[in-house]
């Protein structure tokens, strides 16, 4: 069934806030809107609808969570939730109303309704404190990477919390791949994962798996924020340059300044956000770009790192 968020303020967002713009030999890259403000970023697979987090002014304050739709209108969304600064869609309703957006705070976990109502079903505690990255599970379970207890944790659909890792730094990102494999991230940049090798030299500020549309791989998608740049990530830990310039013109002494968020849309496009511009980009492999799926990536690239 397929479930659309009825926004409820519609506001586009098109003042740029920095000259930063992502370049690709290899990828089509399209900017699309652009988001102040921006926490986590989360695309709705079946709808293709983009929701975000919101960070700022202060850890304390309540903020409302942001719906982009496929066209590129950004609306808030909802009521104000403490400090929303991660987002999941809730597609089956196990958490909320069937295509709720879930929402992580140093408040607790929320559910944002298809018609706007908020619903706290997580208090904060000893297994829960400030979740950084939120993300639903195929087994129903929501997983999160809590940047205040520095650990990836799993929440049970029936209220349960099990510790899957122990990040040496504040967890701020966590994904899961087709087989169920959890991987993350910590502020430090470095990978907690049973699968995927640290690429040697990078700063990971972001992970995701592709979704297998379009000539997208289901491999490890991650952005280095050393090099300013999206890379693909290998099992093996070498990675392949996929675009840069991501934090061109950005301020690197602001917080937060080399965060980018990565998710991939159900009609094939990778979505690219980063907060410190606030622009939110499209990118496809460009016309011409020669794909093996599974065996290597773009054929026109350079060799792995």
């Amino acid at each position: 069934m397929r479930t659309t968020i009825a926004a409820a303020a519609s506001v586009v967002f098109t003042a740029g806030l920095a000259c930063a713009e992502p370049v690709s030999d290899y990828l089509t890259i399209e900017r699309l809107a652009t988001v102040e403000n921006m926490g986590r970023m989360s695309v709705n697979s079946v709808t293709g609808e983009v929701a975000f987090g919101t960070t700022g002014p202060g850890a304390g304050s309540s903020q409302q969570i942001r719906v982009m739709q496929p066209d590129g209108t950004v609306s808030a969304f909802g009521a104000a939730v403490p400090d929303p600064d991660a987002v999941a869609w809730d597609i089956d309703g196990i958490f909320g109303p069937a295509g709720s957006v879930l929402v992580g705070s140093n408040q607790g976990l929320y559910s944002v309704s298809p018609t706007g109502n908020t619903n706290r079903f997580a208090l904060t505690g000893p297994d829960l404190n400030n979740p950084e990255d939120i993300v639903l599970g195929s087994d129903g379970a929501l997983y999160f990477a809590d940047y205040g207890l520095s650990r990836i944790q799993r929440l049970s659909m029936h209220g349960s919390y099990s510790t899957l890792a122990v990040t040496s730094n504040s967890a701020t990102r966590v994904v899961i791949d087709d087989n169920g494999r959890v991987s993350g991230l910590d502020a430090s940049g470095s990978l907690t994962s049973a699968t995927l090798s640290q690429t040697q030299g990078a700063n990971l500020t972001e992970l995701a798996f592709g979704n297998g549309t379009l000539e997208w791989e289901r491999g490890a998608y991650a952005i280095d924020s050393d090099l300013g740049a999206l890379i693909r990530l290998y099992n093996d830990g070498s990675s392949l340059v996929l675009a840069t310039g991501l934090f061109d013109g950005v301020d690197q002494s602001a917080p937060g300044w080399s965060d980018a968020h990565i998710g991939f849309a159900p009609t094939g496009e990778m979505y690219l956000g980063v907060p410190a511009t606030g622009a939110v980009y499209s990118l496809v492999p460009a016309p011409g770009a020669v794909v093996i799926a599974g065996l290597g990536g773009l054929l026109a690239l350079p060799r792995r790192r």
